[in-house]
């Protein structure tokens, strides 16, 4: 998957620091309107310790969830203390971030930065017909065991963007979008979307074509659900509900099928299989084909 240029993104990277002299990709996932989550890894170094600059203001909500913990944690905004304090691993902050704010750290930390623009959250919303959502809040440092899971997900793009699909980013960051507006929104699902049932067999069919004609899983789940004149949760929802799994894990195991039997039916190298498969290379087919086969390609291919 490409990374995207953000200039609040790498504005906050720049505060805030990436751990690395080249700042590591930004991902951002999109919604049936456009863009909708920017996702920044953030690490914090040694030698940032203090007064960090201010965020500048924007109308923008930022989720922060760390993957290492702080015993002391400050933030201000205009000046003005906000509640604060040491954060555990896996904690959450959330704060809008439309007066700005600014940081005061006392040791270093990493967490997964999430920004999410008013306008983005409002197309959610409307999308799934949810009530509007005034306000994303949280208890300072709440342990969401969710969304630590979620950003995990995410993290192995800032190191090996080549091996993140967007149509697997687009599903995670769904899913963060949800589990934050139903959750800290503050709003109730209303039951026409409890209700809703599976995709026709056409539908289904529609999808597995759109999915097998790009293997990689460079497809968007806006494209993918636009063609089938539904919502992004809809389509996420009512394909896993008939086929057993999400259009993401369905590719992969499309391309791992298709993997053995290249394997299995001709000479070439594993290297030259994986890029007629869809994956970035040797490495990431090995991943991927362990998780499913329990076994590496070669082991596999010995064996068959």
């Amino acid at each position: 998957m490409k990374a995207i240029r953000s200039r609040y993104g790498e504005e906050v990277l720049r505060i805030y620091g990436s751990g690395e002299n080249v700042p590591p990709p930004i991902l951002m996932t999109y919604s049936l309107r456009g863009p909708q989550i920017v996702a920044l890894h953030v690490v914090v170094e040694e030698k940032q310790i203090g007064l960090l600059e201010p965020i500048p203001p924007e109308d923008t909500f930022i989720v922060a969830v760390s993957s290492t913990g702080a015993s002391q944690y400050e933030l201000f905004c205009r000046g003005r203390p906000l509640p604060s304090g040491g954060f555990a691993p896996n904690s959450m902050r959330i704060g809008h971030l439309i007066d700005g704010a600014q940081s005061r750290v006392y040791q270093p930390f990493e967490c997964v930065c999430l920004l999410i623009r008013r306008a983005s959250l409002d197309a959610y919303t409307n999308e799934e017909d949810y009530r509007r959502v005034e306000n994303l809040s949280c208890p300072y440092g709440i342990v969401d065991t969710t969304m630590a899971h979620l950003t995990t997900a995410l993290l192995p793009f800032f190191t090996r963007p080549q091996e993140v699909s967007a149509l697997f980013a687009d599903h995670v960051g769904l899913a963060i979008t949800d589990h934050l507006v139903t959750r800290y929104g503050k709003i109730s699902i209303p039951s026409t979307a409890i209700a809703r049932g599976g995709l026709a067999a056409s539908k289904i069919r529609l999808v597995q074509e759109m999915l097998m004609n790009d293997l990689k899983g460079d497809m968007r789940v806006a494209d993918i659900a636009r063609e089938c004149g539904i919502s992004r949760q809809h389509l996420i929802s009512s394909f896993r509900r008939t086929t057993g799994c999400t259009p993401h894990k369905w590719l992969q195991h499309v391309r791992v099928k298709q993997a053995k039997d290249m394997m299995k039916n001709t000479k070439y190298n594993i290297e030259y299989i994986a890029a007629q498969c869809g994956f970035s290379g040797q490495g990431h087919l090995t991943s991927v084909f362990r998780a499913i086969e329990g076994t590496t390609p070669a082991v596999w291919r010995r064996q068959n």
